[in-house]
Parts: C-alpha cells; sequence; structure tokens
C-alpha cells in the first residue's frame, strides 16, 4: 500500500471512518456532570450518559408482542397485500361494529392506522378511541392510541395516554415507545426542556435508539442559545452510531455553515448534494462554498487516489465475461467522462475495432485519455501532451499478460458528483467508447476475476470463511444471471449495482480469493439470487432469522407492532456491540417540506397531506406508495424512488411504517420507523456470518435461504 496517496478529507456522510474519528471525543465530551448543563438549559440535561451496552439482556430481547389476528380480519389484511388497499380499507368498516368485541377492536385498531395514512386524522382519532373503549386493557391499542394523539397535533392528550399505557404493562417495547412519543409530544408543542429529560431517559435505556436520540438531543441543544455548543457533540455521535442518518447531516451541516466554516461547510453540503442533485438549493450551497476551494474541492471528498497499482499481478481463471460499465451514477447510468489517466502493470496495447493493434506502452507509464469536443471522439495522449492516437469508435486496452492489472486514474465528468471518481484496478479488458457528450468505460472480464471484488465491496468485518463462501456463491450465480438477462446489451451490470458495488481489484486481500475459488463448486438456479446486508428477523421471501421465531402475519397494525419489536436475543445477525444495530433497526424524523421538494422533480403535488402505502409483499415490505398533497397526488410502485423521495435514498430498506406529524391539515414531519436493510430478497449477509458462527457451512446457507433453489455441482453436472 505504499504507492497509496494520502486519502483526501472525506464528506462524514461516505465515511464512517470520518465521524468514527469523533467518536471518542464525543463520548469522553457527553460524559460531563448533569447538573453543570441543567445549569445552562434550566433543570434538563442535555448531556445524557453513553447507554450502557451491558444492559438486560433478558429485557431487551424479551417477546411479549402477539400478532393474531381474529380470522375476519386476516382475511381482509390480505386485500392490503394484493395491492387493493381501497378495498381492504372499506372491508374492514363492515367489522368495526362487530358483535363480537375481539373482531370490532381489531377491525378498529386497523381502520385508525389505515386512516392516518390516507390522511384521514380525525377518523382516526375516532378509530383508536374506539378500538380503546372496546379493548381498554390491550397496551399495543393504548399506544397507538398515543401516537395518533400525537401525529394529530393533540400533545397533551398523547402524554396522557402515553402515561395511562404505564399502568398496563412494564414491557420494555411498549414502555420505551411510549418515553420516546413523550418527549416528541413534548418537543412538537414546544417545551424542549421536558423535550430533552424524556429523550435522555430513553437514551439511557433503549440502544436501539441511541442514533435517532442523539440527533434529537442535538437538534434540541441546536435551537436553545446556551446549549448549541452541545449539539455537534451530539451529531457526531449519532452519525457514528449509524452513518445514515440523513436528518444529522443536513443540521450539522447548517451547524457549521452558521460557524462560518467554509470547508466543512462544502464537505457536509456536498454529502447532501451528491444524494439528491436535482436539489436547487443544495447545489446553491455547494456552489457558494465550493468558490473558496477552487479546482481543489474534489479533493475534500472520499475519492480514492492511488499512485500505481497496488495488486500487480493476479492469475486469471478463464470463465464467463462479465461487461461491467464503470462510473455510473445512482440510477445505474454509466457517466460521461471528458478524461482519464490509467497505466498498467506490464505492457499492454490498444486494439482498434477496425484497424486492429494500433499501439503498445510499458509498464507504470502514464497515458492520458481525453475527449475532444470538436471530433466527438478521444486522444490518447503520452504524458507530455502529445496525442499517439485518436478514435471516434470503442476501442480496447489491455495487458499482454492476463495476470497482469489496469489502473484507471484521476477521472473527470461534468460534475464531480456525478458518480464515485475514485480510481479502480482492474482485471480484463478495458473498452473504451466515445459518445456525442463524452466516452464511457466497459470493463470486461472474468466473472471470477471479478467476484473476490466484489465479496471485498460487502463484506466489512465479515472474515467467516462459510459467509464469504456462501455470499460468494450468490455473486457467481447472480452474475450469471445478469449476463444472460443482458446479453444483448453493450454492457451486463454496473459498478454501482446494489448486487454488483466494484471499487477495484485493488481492494481484495487472500480470504477474498481462497472463498470465491471453494464457493466455484456450486451454482444456483431457478431463484433470483441476490443479497442484502443485515436482517431482522422477518425476510421478504418468509425466511425468520432466528430460531426463536414469532407467529408472524401481515397487517398495517402488525408492521407497526414489529416495528416496535425488539430483536430477539438469537438474531443471526445481531451484532457484538447492542449499541450498533442501527443496521437491523432505524428511527428517522423528516422534514416533509423535503419531501416536497422531491416529489416535486416529478410533479408539484404542494404541500403534503398524507403517505399512503399502496402495495405490499407478502410480509408488509412497501413496494407502492401515493403521496397525496394539496395540489395533486403521485404514486409510484418502485421502491428505490419510495426511499429517494422520503430520504433522498439514504434510508435502509422497504421494511418500515410511518408516522406522520401534523400542523393543521398538512404534515410539518414525518417519522419512518425500520428494519434490516435493502429489499430483504436473497442471502442476508449478517445473518450467514451468523449461521456460520454456528458451525453451518456455506452450503448449509445457501440451502437455509434458497430452500426453493435448485443447486448445480459445477463439477460434475448434478442438481441437488
Amino acid at each position: 500500500m505504499n504507492n497509496m496517496r494520502k486519502w483526501t478529507i472525506p464528506i462524514l456522510f461516505l465515511l464512517v471512518g470520518f465521524v468514527a474519528s469523533f467518536a471518542q471525543e464525543a463520548e469522553e465530551s457527553l460524559e460531563v456532570d448533569s447538573s453543570a448543563v441543567a445549569k445552562t438549559v434550566n433543570k434538563s440535561s442535555l448531556a445524557a450518559k453513553r447507554a450502557d451496552s451491558k444492559l438486560n439482556e433478558t429485557l431487551l430481547h424479551k417477546s411479549v408482542l402477539d400478532y393474531t389476528l381474529p380470522p375476519e380480519i386476516k382475511t381482509v389484511a390480505e386485500k392490503c397485500v394484493s395491492g387493493n388497499i381501497d378495498e381492504c380499507y372499506f372491508s374492514l368498516k363492515t367489522y368495526e361494529n362487530d358483535p363480537q368485541k375481539e373482531v370490532s377492536s381489531a377491525a378498529n385498531l386497523e381502520l385508525a392506522i389505515l386512516s392516518l395514512q390516507r390522511g384521514l386524522v380525525s377518523q382516526a382519532v375516532t378509530y383508536i378511541q374506539q378500538a380503546s373503549s372496546l379493548n381498554s386493557e390491550d397496551p399495543f391499542i393504548e399506544l397507538t392510541k398515543g401516537w395518533i394523539l400525537l401525529s394529530a397535533g393533540k400533545y397533551k392528550q398523547a402524554r396522557q395516554t402515553f402515561d395511562h399505557l404505564l399502568y398496563l404493562t412494564a414491557d420494555f417495547e411498549y414502555v420505551s415507545s411510549a418515553k420516546m412519543g413523550t418527549a416528541l409530544a413534548w418537543y412538537f408543542s414546544g417545551n424542549k426542556e421536558e423535550a430533552a429529560a424524556a429523550f435522555q431517559y430513553v437514551y439511557t435505556s433503549n440502544p436501539y435508539a441511541i442514533s435517532f436520540v442523539s440527533y434529537m438531543l442535538g437538534k434540541i441543544a441546536s435551537e436553545m442559545k446556551p446549549s448549541r455548543h452541545l449539539a455537534p457533540v451530539f451529531l457526531q455521535q449519532s452519525l457514528s452510531h449509524d452513518e445514515k442518518n440523513y436528518p444529522a447531516v443536513a443540521l450539522y451541516a447548517k451547524l457549521v455553515e452558521k460557524e462560518k466554516d467554509k470547508r466543512q461547510a462544502w464537505q457536509y453540503y456536498a454529502t447532501l448534494f451528491s444524494l439528491d442533485p436535482q436539489n436547487k438549493e443544495l447545489a446553491a450551497k455547494v456552489e457558494k462554498y465550493g468558490e473558496s476551494l477552487g479546482d481543489k474541492s474534489i479533493d475534500y471528498l472520499f475519492y480514492l487516489r492511488l499512485e500505481q497499482p497496488i495488486v500487480h499481478e493476479l492469475e486469471s481463471t478463464p470463465s464467463e465475461s462479465v461487461r461491467m460499465a464503470l462510473y455510473a451514477n445512482r440510477e445505474q447510468i454509466p457517466q460521461q467522462l471528458k478524461q482519464v489517466a490509467f497505466m498498467s502493470s506490464g505492457t499492454a496495447r490498444i486494439t482498434d475495432e477496425k484497424l486492429g493493434e494500433v499501439l503498445r506502452f510499458p509498464a507504470y507509464i502514464v497515458k492520458t485519455i481525453e475527449f475532444n469536443p470538436q471530433t466527438k471522439g478521444v486522444d490518447f495522449k503520452n504524458a507530455k501532451g502529445q496525442t499517439e492516437f485518436s478514435s471516434v469508435r470503442p476501442f480496447r486496452i489491455q495487458a499482454e499478460q492476463s495476470h497482469k492489472t489496469l489502473l484507471v486514474k484521476d477521472i473527470h465528468a461534468t460534475s464531480i458528483f456525478s458518480a464515485d471518481l475514485s480510481d479502480k484496478e482492474l482485471k480484463g479488458t478495458l473498452i473504451v467508447v466515445p459518445t456525442e457528450d463524452g466516452f464511457q468505460l466497459i470493463n470486461d472480464v472474468y466473472a471470477e476475476d471479478l467476484i473476490p471484488a466484489l465479496l471485498a465491496t460487502k463484506v466489512q468485518q465479515i472474515t467467516n470463511e462459510s459467509a464469504l463462501e456462501a455470499l460468494a456463491v450468490v455473486l457467481r450465480s447472480a452474475l450469471s444471471q445478469a449476463v444472460t438477462e443482458h446479453a444483448q446489451d453493450s454492457y451486463h451490470i454496473t459498478d454501482n449495482d446494489e448486487q454488483f458495488k466494484f471499487k477495484g481489484i485493488n481492494l481484495i486481500f487472500k480470504t477474498l480469493l481462497e472463498a470465491s475459488k471453494e464457493s466455484a463448486k456450486i451454482r444456483l438456479t431457478q431463484t433470483q439470487a441476490g443479497s442484502y446486508d443485515s436482517c431482522g428477523v422477518v425476510a421478504a421471501n418468509a425466511i425468520e432469522n432466528t430460531g426463536n421465531k414469532p407467529a408472524y402475519v401481515f397487517s398495517p397494525a402488525n408492521i407497526s407492532k414489529y416495528m416496535l419489536s425488539n430483536p430477539p436475543a438469537d438474531l443471526y445477525a445481531r451484532p457484538q456491540d447492542p449499541t450498533q444495530w442501527a443496521s437491523i433497526k432505524w428511527i428517522y424524523l423528516y422534514p416533509a417540506k423535503d419531501i416536497q421538494s422531491r416529489i416535486a422533480y416529478k410533479q408539484n403535488i404542494g404541500k403534503l397531506k398524507a403517505i399512503t402505502p399502496t402495495h405490499f409483499s407478502p410480509n408488509g415490505r412497501i413496494l407502492g406508495m401515493r403521496f397525496e398533497g394539496t395540489k395533486g397526488t403521485y404514486q409510484t410502485t418502485d421502491p428505490q424512488e419510495i426511499m429517494f423521495i422520503l430520504s433522498a435514498g439514504s434510508m435502509r430498506s422497504n421494511f418500515f411504517d410511518i408516522v406522520p406529524f401534523y400542523k393543521g391539515k398538512t404534515i410539518e414531519h414525518v417519522l419512518v420507523r425500520g428494519y434490516d436493510t435493502g429489499l430483504g430478497e436473497g442471502l442476508c449477509l449478517q445473518g450467514a456470518n451468523g449461521l456460520a458462527k454456528q458451525g453451518q457451512d456455506y452450503m448449509a446457507i445457501i440451502k437455509y435461504y434458497f430452500p426453493e433453489a435448485r443447486i448445480i455441482d459445477t463439477t460434475t453436472g448434478t442438481i441437488n
């Protein structure tokens, strides 16, 4: 690694390590005397102690939540899954006055939640009060009542309801949620001191909520002049526990802007802009603070820069060829590049599709490709800037020896935010494709040479061999499927695909090579091969990642109940540190105005009035959503678009519920409570790691997560 340049200062949101570097300082800053802080904020301690990572495990993981539904309600709930959300709603109404209390209370509970989602706030209040009167001893109904009253802006009634809940149950999930609701009720009613005190209780008792509560404490501190100096500390801690907390980054950007720190302001606004590149306000901020940095602004992004190839040599394994487009944006569109430099670790040659071999150059010599706007072609130049070859046709760059590598570096695109413009070391052939506005790069590479690098971007801290081997099987199968599905296209995958994140073979190490080689013995067919990072109990395909399986069945109310539940103690994906659960269980608070602005990229619907899930997976993952505003309605059935609209794409998964907070007839904030990552389909990587720790080999892990798949032995051709 001696050839690596010093990494530039990274954007906070894009690199956990940057946040983590402040973690110790942040924790120490938080360990202040609460009485001293109380003098600053009038009897309210904004300086909460770090949550005890050794909280009573039995208490945390005690499962008391009952997902049982009356048969009538269960049948109706199935209409919600199928996308008939309106039919589901009106079918439930036929049971709101059912003579059986069990049925009528359940129907009114479901109607209350659906009414809130449809923007019928007063009806939601009526339904939940009716459910409560029918079943006054049910703690979940009482808790839901508190949250609906909070959503409706009835803050005093919400607090009273949350207080009453404590007489019905002492179970951790209910009490913690009630305390969270109480804190938010105080905050939205304007009493920030009481809110801070209530949030402190949640902070010290609930390790799953640390990031959200730290954000709220930072938000409160930023709004109280005597305590404003504490806000950055809380926000740093929030991000050290959950780097995906977009609102924390947004608030931090405003704080450093007030401090007139132009460099940090640019970094944080650049982070937000890279996620939401159509946002004109963010674009103006980036331009304003970027002026002081000039051409050096890209140096303050976390883009890896390499002087020379790191791997140098890597034996190739002949296998299926994969064409991977490089430098794709979040929409999987390869960017039009203007200039790129590269070098080879061995003698390399350039081959034109018509002229054949046109140029050969030695190892470790930097060459440059530049787009020529006059000719609409590209010029291949040496270190002195002299053109050695020009072309308007695609051409190929390849090391003569298959075990040598190519380094692509110093990439220039129209925008430094267009894609991750890091340097990348490659195997195989680099195809340069001139276009009208620049050129694109495609890496033609053997699948077996690509898999270790794809593993490297996914495994993070996972080193268990069986888990790595299982993921390699999934990647190999997914690559084969992509090649088949896109056989007629110019490329099969991009380097920014959620399944195939590629940052270069420079990231691989021996364990990954061994895992890739060992796992080549089998391949999956007749299944959609895929993976996601972390999982709660309920996956999209009914796989349950625990031996302590709850009797979960879908309904709108049961989704909320599941989001309330704590993960069981034997969850396969559990982290060692109980304060680092953000990839499994998370909470975010988004301003409605930001959601409205992102919808406006497609359609101006005015102020937000309702957010209604319209399509679900069988277990309740959100596949479609309707956004109703004062000027119109926008609807989508794309989970990725839903997550972009709500969070600029920073949300972890599509398994969540929503609590809108109204001000009058329109929504002012949206609370999102969610579980796990991605779309919950295929191999759960952290779950695979947990199974591997129990002694399961990679074949057993594959069978667990793909029970219906056919497994082909690649050496014998037999099918398991």
